[in-house]
C-alpha cells in the first residue's frame, strides 16, 4: 500500500494495530508495521509507519517509510520515505530522502554516503526552492540520493 512493490521489499512480519498502544521498545530482525501507538525505540529491518501510527521514541532501520507520526529521531541506512501525511519532530539520518508534497518535518538532515561518512553540502546549492515564471515559490517533491 505505502511501497512500490519490488522484489526488495520485505514482508510485513510485525504489526502493532491501531487500537494497540505499547509502551517500551521493540527490536525485531524482520519488518514492523505500526498502525496504533509506541512509546519507545523501534528498531527493525524495515518499519512502516501507518497514516494513524504514532511513535514517540528513535526508530532506526534499513529502509523507514511514514504516512503517521513520528517525535524521535529516524536512522536508516539505506532510505526513508516521508508520504503526503507524515508528521517527522526529530533528526533524521540516512542516504537517500524522499519528503512528498504535504510532509511535516522540522528537525535536522544528515545526509550520509553507504559507507556512513557524512555528506558535506555547499550551502549557496542547497537552497531547495524553485521560483516559477510569476516569481511564485514552488514546492516540489523532494528526492536526496547520497549514492550520486
Amino acid at each position: 500500500m505505502f511501497l512500490k512493490s519490488n522484489k526488495n521489499t520485505p514482508k510485513i512480519e510485525t504489526v502493532i494495530g491501531s487500537e494497540t498502544e505499547l509502551e517500551g521498545n521493540v527490536h525485531t530482525k524482520q519488518s514492523l508495521r505500526v498502525d496504533g501507538k509506541v512509546k519507545g525505540e523501534v528498531k527493525a529491518i524495515s518499519v512502516i509507519i501507518g497514516e494513524f501510527g504514532i511513535v514517540t521514541g528513535d526508530v532506526t532501520a534499513t529502509n523507514v517509510t511514514v504516512a503517521g507520526k513520528v517525535k524521535g529521531n529516524i536512522t536508516a541506512r539505506e532510505s526513508i520515505e516521508l508520504l503526503p501525511k507524515a508528521q517527522i519532530l526529530g533528526d533524521i539520518r540516512t542516504t537517500k530522502l524522499v519528503i512528498s508534497d504535504g510532509a511535516c518535518f522540522e528537525g535536522n538532515c544528515q545526509m550520509i554516503k553507504a559507507d556512513g561518512q557524512v555528506i558535506e553540502l555547499n550551502p549557496q546549492n542547497a537552497e531547495g526552492k524553485n521560483h516559477n515564471n510569476n516569481g511564485h515559490q514552488q514546492h516540489q517533491k523532494a528526492v536526496a540520493n547520497a549514492n550520486h
